[in-house]
């Protein structure tokens, strides 16, 4: 984990040369009634050491669909590209793609394949359909709204303890595991944050930064009140701990006072995880516990 304030000036050089900086305030962008997005990876540095090259591919097409359902859009369809290094990658990762799509209710429109000579690579591109035009970006927040966190905490947190070698991976459950590979995502969350969202942004690279990519755009202030961990995971971290758990794949939502009961009955009829975790202020920063907590994440 790094500051991330040298990486955000590239990326928002990058934007600027892009002529694209209209868009560096949304998870996902939208063109007229979707909303897209594309994420990639390469092997050597995202395939976890227990992950087949199936499940990196699963978990990189939920990695990009995820921008698009924290934006208030319904998965629609996909499309991607890969690099390998020999065939038998090449047909894993087409078994994983093809879950990948069964379980975000998308079809997968077109995919393209390539040589690598090194390391294998995927790309992947998402598509959600926005009703009325409706979208929900980071800069929408404002003071009085409360913060919800959707999905669970933790699995990136326990994902870096494994590779660190603080923890055995002979000591951790499959269906623990497992949840380091398919995370806690909320696919129908897309609904509420649609109808009564006010700014969101989903936790690739951290819970801090993805918190701090709220407070950037809107301008505001973030007083976290609660952390929500999976249960299996309560007794392996501490809610210090899980501020740094990144590629979640949950969601950082506000909405506003007037919505908030509407916005959990909404979660409570669709089965989401949602939880309130903390209020919006006047001012700037993320506090925890009376403290400021600098922003930094992931980067790569």
């Amino acid at each position: 984990m790094v500051r991330l304030e040298s990486w955000k000036a590239l990326l928002e050089e990058i934007m600027r040369n892009s002529k694209n900086e209209w868009c560096k305030d949304f998870d996902a962008c939208p063109l007229d009634d979707i909303l897209l997005n594309i994420d990639g990876y390469s092997s050597s540095r995202s395939k976890l050491p227990w992950m087949k090259y199936d499940d990196w591919a699963f978990k990189a097409a939920l990695a990009s669909m995820s921008d698009v359902v924290v934006s208030g859009g319904r998965p629609y369809a996909l499309l991607y590209s890969v690099g390998v290094t020999d065939e038998n990658i090449l047909k894993s990762i087409s078994i994983g793609m093809g879950k990948a799509s069964d379980y975000l209710k998308s079809s997968i429109l077109k995919g393209d394949t390539n040589k690598s000579t090194n390391d294998s690579w995927i790309d992947v591109v998402s598509i959600g359909k926005i009703n009325n035009k409706r979208y929900v970006n980071r800069k929408g927040a404002k003071p009085g709204d409360y913060l919800i966190q959707i999905g669970y905490l933790g699995y990136g947190t326990l994902s870096q303890m494994l590779l660190e070698n603080r923890i055995k991976i002979d000591n951790i459950n499959d269906k623990l595991l497992r949840k380091t590979i398919i995370p806690d995502f909320q696919i129908d969350a897309w609904v509420p944050i649609y109808k009564y969202g006010t700014s969101s942004s989903d936790n690739s690279d951290g819970w801090v930064s993805t918190i701090y990519n709220i407070i950037d755009s809107s301008k505001v202030k973030v007083v976290l009140d609660a952390i929500e961990i999976d249960p299996l995971l309560k007794d392996l971290m501490n809610n210090e701990d899980a501020l740094n758990s990144w590629e979640d794949y949950n969601f950082a939502v506000t909405t506003s006072e007037e919505n908030l009961d509407d916005f959990l009955e909404e979660c409570t009829r669709l089965n989401i995880r949602c939880f309130v975790v903390g209020k919006i202020e006047e001012g700037y920063g993320l506090y925890y516990n009376n403290n400021r907590i600098e922003n930094f994440g992931w980067t790569w």
